[in-house]
C-alpha cells in the first residue's frame, strides 16, 4: 500500500511539474502554488494538506509569505527547512523587485523612491519592523538594514545605534521607514518622538535625515514625515 501511495505521489508531482513547464504558475490555484513550492523542501510527502492549511491560517498568498517563522511551524508537517525555503523565496522576490524598481545603481531621496524600494518587502510584515537606508552624497544606497523588529504594534529604535552604523558605513544621509501591521498610517506619540530624536542626532553629526515613512499594509498607502512638514 505504501509503495502504491509513493508511486501515485511521484506521478502527481511529475504532472504538476509538466503543467508548470507548459503554462507557468498561471495554470495553478493558490493552494497548488504552495503545494508545488513545498515539493522542493519536503520530499516524498503529500504537500497538498499543508498548502491548504497555510491558506486557511494566513488567508492568502501574501499572508503566507509574510507569516512569522513560528506561525509557519505551527502548520502540521511543515518543518524548519520548509519555513526557511518560504523565507528564501520571499526575500529573493523582494530583492528582485527592489532592483527592478530602482535599477542597478539605486539612488533614493523621496518618499516615492522609498516606497518603490521597500514596499515589496515591508508592506505585509505581520510585526513592526524599523529599517534604515544609508546613502552617500548623491543619495545612492550604501546599505539597507533592519535595526529593530518588535511586536505587532511597537518597536524600539535607538538613535545612537543608527548614527553609529551610519558613521561605520560612511553614509552622509539616511531614510528610515517602519510598517504599521494594523494598517493605520497615523503617527503615534512614539513615532513622533523617535523622529525628533533621530533628526537631532543626525543634525549633530551633519548627517541628512531625508525622510521617515510609515508604511501601511499592501495598498493602504504611506505617511511621509517630510511631506507632512514634520522634518525640515
Amino acid at each position: 500500500m505504501n509503495a502504491i501511495k509513493s508511486l501515485a505521489g511521484k506521478d502527481h508531482r511529475k504532472r504538476m511539474k509538466e503543467r508548470f513547464d507548459q503554462a507557468g504558475l498561471g495554470a495553478f490555484s493558490d493552494h497548488e502554488i504552495l503545494e508545488f513550492l513545498l515539493f522542493y523542501s519536503i520530499p516524498r510527502v503529500d504537500t497538498k494538506p499543508m498548502a491548504k492549511a497555510l491558506l486557511d491560517e494566513f488567508r492568502d498568498l501574501p499572508g503566507v509569505f509574510s507569516a512569522t517563522r513560528e506561525g509557519l511551524l505551527s502548520i502540521s508537517g511543515l518543518g524548519p527547512e520548509a519555513a526557511r525555503f518560504i523565507f528564501l523565496f520571499r526575500d529573493l522576490s523582494g530583492k528582485i523587485l527592489q532592483k527592478k524598481a530602482l535599477g542597478s545603481t539605486p539612488a533614493i531621496s523621496t518618499a516615492s523612491d522609498l516606497i518603490a524600494y521597500l514596499g515589496a518587502t515591508m508592506s505585509n510584515l505581520p510585526i513592526e519592523q524599523f529599517r534604515v537606508v544609508f546613502v552617500n552624497n548623491v543619495n545612492r544606497i550604501i546599505k539597507d538594514e533592519s535595526v529593530s523588529t518588535g511586536t505587532e504594534d511597537q518597536t524600539a529604535v535607538y538613535p545612537r545605534q543608527v548614527m553609529k552604523r551610519a558613521l561605520a558605513v560612511h553614509a552622509t544621509g539616511i531614510l528610515v521607514a517602519h510598517n504599521h501591521p494594523t494598517g493605520s498610517l497615523r503617527p503615534s506619540p512614539a513615532d513622533l518622538e523617535i523622529t525628533r530624536a533621530l533628526a537631532a542626532a543626525a543634525g549633530a553629526l551633519e548627517i541628512r535625515l531625508l525622510d521617515h515613512l510609515i508604511l501601511g499594509r499592501e495598498g493602504q498607502g504611506y505617511f511621509s514625515f517630510r511631506e507632512n512638514g514634520l522634518i525640515s
